[in-house]
């Protein structure tokens, strides 16, 4: 038994990116027995050691790795000796034992990752995932500047391959007449607290009569004068959420060296009002976007902001702008995945393929 891909990634809910792959897999001409998945994280569902405290002690001690992590290991041998699959397709920052790679290459497949995250940055580093950087047939990045970094740590192959957004997901909203009650606000953002993040949102905090409110977590340890603070949004409420905004900001990580994230793509393709960082790839993804839909400073994302809170039409401008060039086949996940599986072809079918040429036609 041959399968054609094995996912090793999070599909236990609509928005982790595993589920956003295996939604687009129909699109990249998989069908459901071609595609087989495994996964494991330090969540209780998955690692029920994690529930208990010595399991949480365990886990800082063994390199984030919980309890469980040997055992999957066994299991996942199991299976890739079983399935045999033609490649295995692993996203983020998952650890895996050598033993893994040696049996995907045994049976004559290849292992590659799809990297969102920086390993290096102190919130995401694993001792123990670095070390399997050079056992990679491949390694896409979403960080173009990340590349050079991962080859110096003996990665064979590198290339970017940029987010993406989810047609199922990332779509206008239903519409509903208790969405200005809920939803309406002046300036939105959407993320996960971080004190980087401060001076940007300090911006807009002075502003008299301004309704500003974020959405997401680890924000309660952090000071965020004049904003409302509210939980995590997903699903149809973070759809309501972007478009009840008339602004949202589209903010970077530096610690993670993003020139986009995945919200880049979303709050367009949804039809949200986006006023994002200035970069190369942010002007590259709205190529017919106005200047005053970005910024580089802030000073500049309050006078950019003020001046699109001012003028209801230029907001619909910017809506129509953001969804015309961000709802294209070429930015799903979808898209994504056939990237992937048209590297695993290249090299398949070439024995002496080189893994670094880029396959034109995808970022």
């Amino acid at each position: 038994m041959t399968t054609r891909l094995l996912l090793l990634a999070d599909t236990s809910r609509s928005e982790a990116l595993g589920a956003k792959l295996l939604q687009g897999a129909a699109q990249a001409e998989l069908a459901e027995t071609d595609v087989a998945v495994a996964y494991l994280s330090a969540v209780p569902d998955l690692s029920p050691s994690m529930a208990r405290l010595r399991g949480k002690i365990f886990y800082r001690l063994a390199d984030r790795r919980s309890w469980e992590w040997w055992g999957f290991q066994r299991l996942l041998l199991e299976r890739i000796d079983a399935l045999r699959p033609r490649l295995v397709l692993v996203t983020g920052i998952l650890p895996l034992a050598p033993a893994v790679f040696e049996a995907v290459h045994r049976h004559g497949g290849r292992i590659v990752n799809y990297l969102t995250d920086d390993p290096w940055n102190p919130i995401h580093r694993r001792r123990s995932f670095l070390a399997n950087l050079s056992l990679y047939d491949h390694i896409f990045s979403t960080k173009q500047a990340l590349r050079q970094r991962l080859q110096a740590a003996g990665a064979q192959s590198t290339g970017w391959l940029p987010f993406a957004y989810d047609p199922d997901l990332h779509r206008p909203p239903a519409a509903d007449p208790d969405d200005p009650q809920r939803f309406g606000v002046d300036v939105a953002f959407v993320g996960t607290g971080a004190a980087e993040r401060l001076p940007w949102l300090a911006a807009l905090a002075d502003v008299p009569g301004l309704r500003r409110r974020i959405y997401g977590n680890s924000w309660s340890r952090l000071v965020t004068p004049g904003w409302d603070l509210q939980g995590a949004v997903t699903g149809e409420t973070y759809a309501r959420a972007i478009t009840g905004a008339k602004v949202v900001l589209g903010l970077l990580r530096q610690a993670n060296g993003d020139l986009s994230t995945d919200r880049s793509y979303e709050i367009g393709a949804i039809g949200g009002c986006g006023l994002y960082k200035d970069s190369d790839e942010h002007r590259a993804l709205l190529p017919d976007y106005p200047d005053v839909g970005f910024f580089n400073t802030p000073a500049q994302l309050r006078e950019h902001a003020l001046a699109i809170l001012a003028d209801p039409n230029l907001q619909a401008n910017l809506r129509d702008r953001g969804a015309a060039a961000l709802r294209r086949p070429e930015h799903t996940y979808a898209a994504r995945l056939r990237t992937i599986l048209e590297w695993e072809r290249a090299s398949a079918s070439a024995p002496d393929f080189d893994a670094r040429t880029p396959i034109r036609g995808r970022p």
